[in-house]
């Protein structure tokens, strides 16, 4: 098998200060990244036959109509090369089949390590998921169509008439996994990366919100463990890849489990991992994998308020000094930002879904002098969107609003309507940048939370989202 080498395309990283001059940050600052044109626009451009300024991730013109921006993706910064080939096109010179009992698909895979797995990633020349990711193909038959299988879908931004091929690799994923599993040992890592790689995106192709890929995250939970405990005879980056996505995924679903499948053990070897891996940046959860890990314990004990079951006050006490104690290990100000942004969802989910009653006083940062005088809920919210929005709309940190927003969006009233405008405009620019289908029902379920808050009906966004028989994975 040829032996691949990446390296990067060049990116600015100064910024102009407020008078005038330019200071370099590589560590600090957001990349400028660069933007190449594709002559073809967006497809509302194009259907619409006008010119398409292509500014990524939402064009001009659909940020005027307020519509959803279907943009072509830029160019990958990835400049791959085989050592032994000497050329910059692998996939297409490869000589040797990189996993001869798989059936690839060169371009899906070419699409996969340029265009899809960048959404899976918040550092552009960091990321694992891209062409890192090909010296495990030979092992695994299942890796291999299962990123031709979210190839496919992404392709066609998941649309339902245009999952043919996606969902016939799929139906190859599972049944070689099924194979690897009789064969391999179900701790093993990479095994446990396919199953959260085919739970993940569960809910990107099914055509209706109810698919958070449950039997995956369940069978993964059971994975844990085994794959910590062999984690000295394993591959250390990639046991760290796949515990940073578990800990995001169940986190972002949490609040869809039923009381039934909530793990019944401590979890204290997983609790242990996370507390030490916040010092190794990780390319979802950056430096915040005990933060998620935490608020995914508290997604599963709001769905368990909210199924009726009773309040543990001693927990809830626990839940809200931790979040308040909680320190960002982030030294990127837009991760920091994120990272106080997910604290906020973790008080707002405690105080809204739980009903807890909020015994401190916030401090106001804001020169509002409405956002002081109302409940510190919404001061909170006020707070966490004024966070958010302050994200470029190209950074890739964007990818991981969708949950924040929806908590603290949901907290505006009849009279915030540039706010929820704002919201809007603010998940439409994620799906516009990732196309991944519950970021559309996300604002669905705001739209509707809104409608019946501005008609005086109380709900919480959990409670109409379970209502509606919707198990969204949020993020």
């Amino acid at each position: 098998m040829p032996s691949f080498r990446v390296r990067f395309a060049p990116q600015r990283t100064y910024h102009p200060d407020q008078n005038g001059t330019s200071t370099a940050s590589p560590d600090k600052t957001e990349s400028k990244p660069t933007h190449t044109r594709t002559r073809s626009g967006c497809r509302g451009c194009r259907q619409r036959r006008v010119k398409c300024d292509e500014t990524f991730p939402v064009c001009l013109r659909c940020r005027r109509r307020g519509s959803i921006c279907q943009p072509v993706l830029p160019a990958s910064q990835w400049q791959p090369e085989v050592w032994c080939l000497g050329t910059a096109d692998p996939l297409s010179q490869i000589t040797q089949p990189i996993n001869s009992d798989a059936h690839m698909n060169l371009r899906l895979l070419q699409y996969w390590f340029e265009r899809m797995s960048q959404i899976m990633s918040l550092d552009r020349d960091r990321n694992p998921m891209s062409f890192p990711i090909v010296k495990y193909l030979s092992a695994s038959s299942s890796l291999v169509y299962i990123i031709q299988c979210v190839s496919a879908a992404h392709e066609q931004h998941f649309q339902p008439s245009q999952m043919t091929v996606s969902l016939e690799e799929r139906s190859k994923a599972l049944r070689s996994l099924r194979q690897e599993l009789q064969s391999q040992n179900a701790g093993s890592p990479l095994c446990f990366l396919i199953i959260l790689m085919l739970g993940m995106s569960s809910s990107w192709i099914t055509t209706q919100p109810t698919d958070y890929g449950r039997e995956h995250l369940l069978a993964a939970q059971a994975s844990v463990d085994m794959t910590l405990e062999q984690q000295a005879t394993m591959d250390d980056d990639l046991v760290h890849l796949s515990m940073g996505f578990y800990v995001y995924w169940d986190m972002a679903c949490s609040f869809c489990l039923d009381v039934s499948d909530h793990p019944q053990d401590s979890r204290s070897r997983l609790a242990a991992y996370v507390t030490t891996a916040r010092s190794r940046f990780h390319t979802i959860t950056s430096h915040s994998i005990d933060l998620y890990f935490l608020l995914g314990q508290l997604g599963r004990y709001c769905r368990s308020i909210t199924d009726g079951m009773p309040r543990d006050f001693v927990r809830e006490t626990t839940f809200e000094a931790e979040l308040n104690s909680y320190t960002s290990a982030e030294e990127n100000p837009i991760a920091y930002l994120l990272a106080e942004a997910f604290r906020n969802h973790g008080l707002l989910m405690l105080y809204r879904l739980c009903g807890r009653t909020v015994h401190f006083a916030l401090e106001v940062n804001t020169d509002s002098e409405e956002a002081g005088s109302k409940c510190p809920i919404r001061t909170l919210a006020l707070r966490t969107l004024e966070m958010l929005f302050i994200t470029p709309i190209n950074s890739p940190y964007i990818n991981l609003h969708t949950l924040p927003l929806l908590s603290a969006g949901a907290e505006l009233e009849s009279t915030d309507t540039e706010l929820r405008e704002r919201v809007i405009e603010q998940l439409q620019a994620v799906y516009s940048t990732n196309r991944i289908p519950p970021t559309l029902w996300v604002i669905e379920l705001l739209q509707e939370l809104w409608n019946l808050h501005d008609s005086g009906v109380e709900m919480t966004w959990l409670d109409l989202m379970l209502a509606k028989q919707w198990r969204l994975r949020i993020g």
